[in-house]
């Protein structure tokens, strides 16, 4: 999906993404994000296979976790999907499988 540059630079940061869900952020471009994510793990490691990714409590958190797996795996990588859980988890796990993770949480954004 084509999405402005400056749509885009709102958004993502140096180390997180952070947005408003509906407005600045959906499935379709969170879908994007995980196939970018995925070809930046494949150029960083070749023999890379697989990442985790885990989610909070938000309504929102579960359908935004699973639009970026399905962007992940359209690259041809694995996703270890461990559900909700907490940020110290998420560490855990990417740790436990020796491979990158994505955390999806809203825990440093205001109500909005």
């Amino acid at each position: 999906m084509s999405r402005p540059a400056a749509a885009v630079h709102r958004v993502i940061k140096a180390y997180d993404v952070r947005g408003l869900v509906g407005e600045e952020i959906d499935e379709a471009f969170v879908a994007d994000v995980g196939a970018a994510f995925a070809r930046l793990v494949r150029a960083e490691d070749p023999s890379a296979e697989q990442l985790v990714v885990g989610h909070d409590m938000r309504e929102s958190s579960p359908g935004l976790a699973e639009a970026f797996a399905a962007g992940v795996t359209g690259q041809g990588l694995d996703v270890v999907r461990i559900g909700l859980a907490s940020t110290d988890q998420l560490y855990f796990a990417s740790g436990f499988f020796d491979c990158p993770g994505a955390m999806f949480t809203a825990s440093h954004n205001p109500a909005a």
